[in-house]
């Protein structure tokens, strides 16, 4: 999860002297209303304390958006709660470009809460409302909300078109098109046949509404895209972004062949739902806005297919400039809710009212019981899929008991340089970092100088391993280039230089008694 990313990055945007040598701290905010408003909990709790809360509050974001949602598109009550646990479970199992939903506290997750409400109160006709949600999306994740705003807008736009060519065509049919003064005759038969027919204001009100609530998401990311920095700093930082850092999420060449075929099943799951029985103008909906979040991701797999390095493909850097935003996530959640739904549907029409009579034989065949059979295997298949650290029980208790040490031993402006596999050191130790694998900074020159730092300490202690001890001038020599004060190593060494802290696996050097 990426708790410590987004909580550290809050504790930081309201207190900038915390960590304030942190290179990545420091680094230009992206998500900055999430900082704002939920991110402000780092200010009067501790960070388990604010993860906990966090996770509860975007979770009942989360959980409201699904109601409103996906009541217009189901019967019953329960079928909301039925069709949950059916997703959920399809989450246990894997997803296909490393999309998450439910289990932290981060942007995404009251995003996809808004953007739910959105739909929902669309389908109600309340447009007004809707934009509200949708802007507040954009706002929290301004790439996860403009996929869907994007996805809805098309999939609005286009059944427009195709319902006012339905409109002439009964207009022609009934004659009524012959007659004198046509538009009046067409809005006449639109308010009788319920014609979902605006007018100009009604449009303009909500699209003002979204704006202004979507500015406050949009401009940081807008200045991330547009900062000052030469076309070759820019080209390398989306290169390091889409083919290193975050190549798991944005590389459809690296997706496990797993993953191309659980969603391919659930595809074509989907598009048989298209034509089964009770179908309604809601479900239509969804099924177009699904349709368009697959569009998406099959273009981002065209794009991104071709001969690596990827230097070889043809328009390698427009390809790499699209596969930048995140192409394959939108339908990474909504193709699973689409057919999530299509199941409830089928159950609600056919097995619950094949058992509503009382008899003992009914009730033990009730298909409840194969919904709560598949929540629980949903619930033991995500605990047991979950990795809370990367040590053993051994070694964890001894990564914890360091960073304490550091948090209660070492000055606040210390700069720490952690091992390659450190998980949450700033959480834990509450002090700056020089550079860490999982914190890159997301504007491009943040992103050439986290590789640039990354690959300076690689090639240092590579080099200085020579003769496979690191001496105290070579030491002195890399505090001076880095700024570094304390060295926290696990395997690292031997060193000339006595450890001020150390337990059965890691050790803290002073690199300042080498000034």
């Amino acid at each position: 999860m990426n708790e410590p990313h987004y909580l550290c990055k809050s504790k930081h945007f309201w207190q900038p002297d915390w960590c304030e040598r942190d290179f990545f701290l420091a680094s230009p905010n992206a998500h900055t209303v999430f900082y704002a408003t939920i991110g402000g909990l780092t200010r009067f709790f501790s960070f388990p304390e604010s993860a906990w809360i966090g996770r509860i509050l975007v979770t009942l974001v989360l959980a409201w958006g699904w109601t409103r949602c996906l009541s217009q598109l189901l019967l019953t009550p329960w079928a909301v709660l039925w069709s949950a646990w059916i997703f959920l479970c399809f989450a246990a199992c894997g997803n296909f470009s490393g999309e998450w939903l439910v289990g932290g506290v981060e942007g995404k997750v009251p995003c996809y809460g808004f953007l739910l409400a959105a739909l929902g109160d669309a389908l109600r006709r309340r447009y007004l409302l809707a934009a509200t949600w949708a802007g507040l999306a954009v706002s929290f994740h301004p790439v996860v909300g403009s996929w869907g705003l994007l996805a809805f807008a098309l999939s609005w736009g286009i059944q427009r078109v195709i319902d006012a060519v339905r409109l002439k065509h009964r207009l022609i049919q009934a004659g009524v098109l012959s007659k004198e003064r046509p538009q009046e005759k067409i809005d006449s038969f639109a308010d009788k046949h319920q014609w979902p027919h605006q007018s100009l204001g009604s449009f303009i009100w909500p699209c003002v509404v979204l704006i202004v609530l979507a500015l406050p998401g949009l401009i940081p990311v807008y200045q991330l895209l547009t900062e000052s920095v030469s076309p070759e700093t820019r080209r390398a930082g989306t290169y390091l972004q889409v083919y290193f850092r975050l190549a798991h999420h944005l590389d459809p060449m690296l997706f496990p062949l797993r993953s191309y075929v659980c969603y391919s099943l659930l595809v074509i799951v989907w598009l048989c739902s298209c034509r089964w029985g009770g179908r309604t103008n809601a479900k239509c909906r969804l099924d177009h806005i699904v349709f368009w979040s697959i569009t998406f991701a099959l273009a981002g797999i065209l794009i991104g297919w071709g001969p690596r390095p990827p230097m070889q493909m043809p328009f390698y850097d427009q390809r790499m400039n699209l596969l930048k935003f995140y192409p394959f996530r939108l339908a990474d959640v909504l193709l699973p809710i689409a057919v999530a739904v299509s199941l409830v549907s089928v159950l609600e029409r056919t097995a619950f009212q094949a058992t509503s009579n009382k008899t003992w034989r009914a009730y033990l065949l009730h298909p409840l019981w194969l919904l709560t059979l598949v929540f629980i295997a949903g619930l033991w298949r995500a605990h047991s899929m979950t990795e809370t650290n990367r040590y053993s029980l051994e070694d964890r208790a001894d990564w914890l008991d360091v960073c304490s040490w550091i948090d209660h031993n070492l000055p606040s402006d210390a700069l720490v340089q952690s091992p390659t596999n450190g998980w949450a050191f700033k959480w834990f130790a509450r002090r700056a970092e020089y550079v860490a694998f999982k914190d890159c900074p997301q504007d491009a020159a943040g992103i050439v100088e986290w590789n640039t730092r990354l690959k300076f300490l690689q090639k240092w202690f590579e080099k200085n391993y020579a003769d496979e001890f690191y001496s105290a001038s070579e030491l002195k020599s890399l505090r001076q280039q880095t700024g570094l004060t304390h060295l926290l190593t696990d395997r690292l060494g031997p060193l000339e230089l006595e450890p001020i802290y150390r337990n059965g696996t890691f050790q803290v050097y002073d690199l300042t008694s080498l000034d």
